[in-house]
């Protein structure tokens, strides 16, 4: 009997009571909320960071394609135009008045190698256009801001663009009579290059005649309302002569992030809620660029003098 007693004492004593366990189970559902918490917090930030990290990459390609097309740029003292810089362009962007369309002779290093029978494309010199849109970058896809870059192989540049007159695509790098060189022949889907880009800018520097580097471009920076810089040409901003001496062009990106581009979508649309709104001195727009973008500026050099 003492036996059976004593079994049965130890037996409560191991035994939890009630208060107990609901203090456990509250203890371990406070536990699981903070670590679902924390790991919601981790996930979004993961998130955020990666999707900045690739439109940052998407950039930085862009950049590395017009370095190199600025670099190797070909320029001749030939009465005909050889770059030109427009900006601000109708770009249906809030950021219209600060991006520019760039259009350029260049051997581009991935300009096609061969024609659809397999033969050699003969030649290196290509017409190269840049252009800065948000429209749908496929069809019936959503609207988005993307740099476009249309590449002309080298025997349609040398047979169609590179003419003489004052009606050959080589004199008018704008729209004038050639169909190639519209803004719209540019930003074709098939010309897609990286999105997520809300500014492109380039403005451009030379001698003057005491040696000293000019902005050709405003002194501000910023590219007022109908800027335009030619190089060469009748009509051009500055028209090639020996004298003239291109110096380098600075170029500037600037890309936001996936979440940005939500929210300019959603203040686009005039929608509330956002956490944004004009404070009298930033529009809503540029405080969403300024927390959720990144701005690459880079130097370039014109390694090829006119000729």
């Amino acid at each position: 009997m003492k036996t059976l007693q004593l079994r049965t004492r130890s037996a409560a004593k191991r035994a939890f009571t009630l208060i107990e366990i609901m203090v456990a189970t509250v203890i371990m559902i406070v536990l699981v909320g903070l670590v679902i918490q924390i790991t919601s917090e981790v996930l979004k930030v993961w998130t955020r960071s990666s999707g900045k990290l690739a439109a940052n990459a998407e950039a930085r390609i862009a950049m590395d394609l017009i370095t190199q097309d600025l670099e190797t740029a070909v320029f001749r003292n030939n009465g005909q135009q050889w770059l030109r810089v427009q900006g601000p362009e109708d770009t249906d962007s809030d950021f219209k008045d600060d991006t520019v369309s760039l259009k350029l002779f260049s051997p581009a290093l991935d300009r096609p190698q061969q024609f659809p029978d397999g033969t050699d494309i003969p030649g290196d010199i290509c017409a190269i256009g840049y252009y800065l849109r948000e429209k749908e970058s496929y069809s019936g896809g959503a609207d988005v801001h993307a740099l476009y870059r249309m590449v002309v192989d080298s025997k349609t540049t040398f047979d169609e663009y590179l003419g003489t007159g004052t009606t050959s695509p080589q004199v008018a790098l704008d729209n004038g009579s050639s169909a190639d060189w519209s803004n719209a022949t540019i930003y074709a889907n098939e010309n897609y290059l990286v999105s997520n880009i809300v500014e492109f800018k380039v403005l451009v520097y030379l001698n003057d005649s005491n040696g000293e580097p000019l902005n050709a471009s405003p002194t501000t920076g910023e590219l007022i309302d109908g800027y335009v810089y030619v190089y060469g040409g009748t009509g051009g901003t500055d028209p090639a002569t020996a004298t003239t001496q291109l110096l380098y062009a600075d170029v500037i990106l600037t890309v936001v992030s996936d979440e940005g581009l939500e929210l300019l979508r959603l203040l686009g649309e005039g929608r509330t809620g956002t956490g944004y709104e004009d404070d009298g001195t930033d529009t809503a727009e540029i405080q969403v660029v300024r927390e959720h973008g990144d701005t690459f500026t880079r130097r370039v050099n014109f390694m090829a003098h006119p000729l």
